[in-house]
């Protein structure tokens, strides 16, 4: 009887803490649309392009001369050699990927404004296609 008490209990306690570690809030997510709020007269911007072999250099966004973008995510393709770099005007580099395909800048970037962003592979690249895409938060003020 006694044991049975106990097998009844330390299943009691591990449900309840299975329970407690898969509860969690909208707060713990890194998404944009969590930190809209932080900027609510923000708009959730996100832009991709493809890149095709070495040395291509794309604009991917401008930003707008009025308000300010935070850019919070760039992911590109980890396989060209020497990876994708992002860069903005008056800024520079911001990530290259290699190893890591995916940055998430928290709380998030502030790029120029009337920057343009690019997307570039290098010169070592193998012809074909790859991506690049930006997310980020454009205010209106």
């Amino acid at each position: 009887m006694k044991a049975r008490s106990f097998y009844l209990a330390a299943i009691s306690v591990a449900l309840m803490a299975s329970n407690s570690w898969s509860s969690s809030n909208l707060n713990l997510s890194k998404s944009n649309i969590n930190r809209v709020r932080d900027f609510p007269s923000a708009a959730v911007t996100t832009a991709s392009l493809n890149l095709t072999g070495p040395s291509d250099s794309e604009v991917i966004y401008t930003t707008p001369t009025s308000g300010d973008f935070i850019l919070t995510q760039f992911c590109a393709s980890p396989s060209p050699d020497g990876g994708v770099l992002l860069s903005a005007a008056g800024l520079g580099g911001i990530a290259q990927t290699g190893l890591t395909s995916c940055f998430t800048f928290t709380p998030g970037l502030s790029v120029p404004k009337g920057s343009a962003v690019s997307c570039s592979t290098f010169s070592g690249a193998s012809p074909g296609s790859y991506f690049c895409m930006i997310s980020g938060l454009q205010t209106n003020k």
